[in-house]
């Protein structure tokens, strides 16, 4: 009898332990898995952060729509209204004409300003 209590005793000490150290490796593994995914994340979102090289001393009345897309606050639709007003009313006067292509207010002109050559 005594036998049979201590080999259950043994048999359930034994659950026990193997049971703690299965879950600790559990949890190392998924604690490993959540590191490897979060240095993934942090690489990728270095990747994206890249900078490009913006030009400088753009000339508003020759760029096209290539050039005019690096410069900050231009996007395409943007780029394609400046080649647009371009056309219909001929060369920009002044930087500061650009206010009237629509999508470009007195915040964006003032980003684009240390890019652009003067008129």
């Amino acid at each position: 009898m005594k036998v049979l209590n201590l080999l259950l005793v043994a048999l359930v000490t034994c659950t026990f332990g193997l049971s703690a150290m299965s879950t600790t490796g559990y949890a190392a593994s998924d604690q490993k898995e959540a590191t490897t995914s979060a240095d993934t994340a942090k690489t990728t979102k270095q990747a994206g952060k890249v900078k490009k090289e913006i030009p400088h001393e753009v000339n508003i009345n020759t760029a096209d729509k290539e050039l005019l897309v690096q410069l900050p606050g231009i996007g395409p639709v943007t780029a394609d209204s400046i080649l647009k007003y371009r056309e219909t009313n001929g060369q920009f006067a002044s930087i500061d004409e650009l206010t009237n292509v629509k999508g470009i207010g007195n915040k964006t002109l003032a980003k684009l300003k240390p890019y652009l050559q003067k008129l």
